[in-house]
């Protein structure tokens, strides 16, 4: 039996589990998270990662509380647990121990050192899983660290998962460059100032007639895909390249496909019948956590 094939099955479940934090309904109808952004989405034992929510279709100031969760106490991210903590703050997802982040608009987190220390995962896991197999995992894939969000805004509690990779990997993952995309044959993008604003390239609004059949068309450009290895179900180690998965949403109207990628990135919007301003939000996604987005404003005339 090949080493790891064990706990191949519980591990392949675990990983592929990060790909879809959070459930696509395209059309924003009220308060909504529609994404956590980790910078890095990649980190090491005792590096510190920067987590922010992308809200939508709030009116009121909301109020955060964030949560980082250690994971089942049967895996590699059981090891070393985070410390103190309470049992029930909120967190969703993860069992365990959680940790307070605070309450702020953004949640900074320090991952412990502990939690990736490979002589107490070796000791755990037992003498049948090889060391080799161990430290491979934990360079290549890497153990998940859960952070929990709930959101106070409008009378309602909205609540939100996202989970980080920590790696002994030197060449860690990086979140997607901003979503670059033509709407109605015209190019938008983010600035510099605000990578989560998308604008015109000629600095002019974007308008649409009521009920027009608006083409979206990302930018497929390719050079920023990295090169990862994911554990299979069979307990082997396997290179893969990322992709581009592209998900839409939008204030009103319709959308043909909520999820685009290769070889159909594009994606149409159906605009609202009657005039007013409407907005599409556009996430860029890797597959395996990285995360980039913005809200572009249209006028419909």
């Amino acid at each position: 039996m090949r080493a790891g094939t064990a706990l191949a099955t519980w591990l392949f479940a675990l990983c592929t589990a990060c790909i879809g934090d959070l459930a696509h309904k395209e059309i924003v109808l009220g308060p909504r998270v529609l994404e956590i952004v980790a910078d890095p989405p990649e980190l090491g034992a005792g590096q510190t990662v920067r987590l922010h929510a992308m809200l939508a279709g709030t009116v009121g100031t909301p109020r955060f509380h964030w949560v980082a969760c250690n994971g089942d106490t049967s895996s590699f991210s059981g090891v070393g647990g985070f410390g103190a903590g309470v049992a029930d703050d909120g967190c969703t997802g993860d069992a365990g121990i959680h940790v307070p982040l605070g309450d702020a608009t953004a949640a900074v987190f320090t991952v412990p050192v502990a939690l990736a220390d490979v002589a107490a995962i070796r000791a755990a896991l037992g003498p049948s899983i090889p060391a080799a197999f161990v430290d491979r995992y934990l360079r290549d894939v890497g153990i998940l660290v859960g952070v929990g969000l709930t959101v106070e805004v409008d009378g309602r509690v909205l609540q939100a998962y996202k989970r980080v990779v920590v790696s002994t990997s030197a060449t860690p993952n990086h979140n997607p460059p901003p979503p670059r995309f033509r709407v109605a044959g015209r190019w938008v993008g983010a600035t510099v100032a605000d990578p989560e604003t998308c604008v015109a390239d000629d600095g002019m609004p974007l308008t649409v007639a009521a009920g027009a059949l608006v083409n979206l068309e990302p930018d497929t450009d390719a050079s920023w895909f990295e090169a990862y290895t994911v554990l299979t179900a069979t307990g082997t180690f396997q290179a893969r390249t990322e992709h581009a998965y592209w998900s839409w949403y939008a204030s009103s109207g319709a959308l043909d496909q909520t999820i685009t990628q290769t070889p159909t990135v594009d994606d149409t919007w159906q605009a609202p019948g009657s005039a007013g301003a409407q907005a599409l939000w556009v996430f860029l996604r890797d597959g395996r956590g990285g995360t980039s987005g913005c809200r572009v404003s249209v006028t419909v005339r």
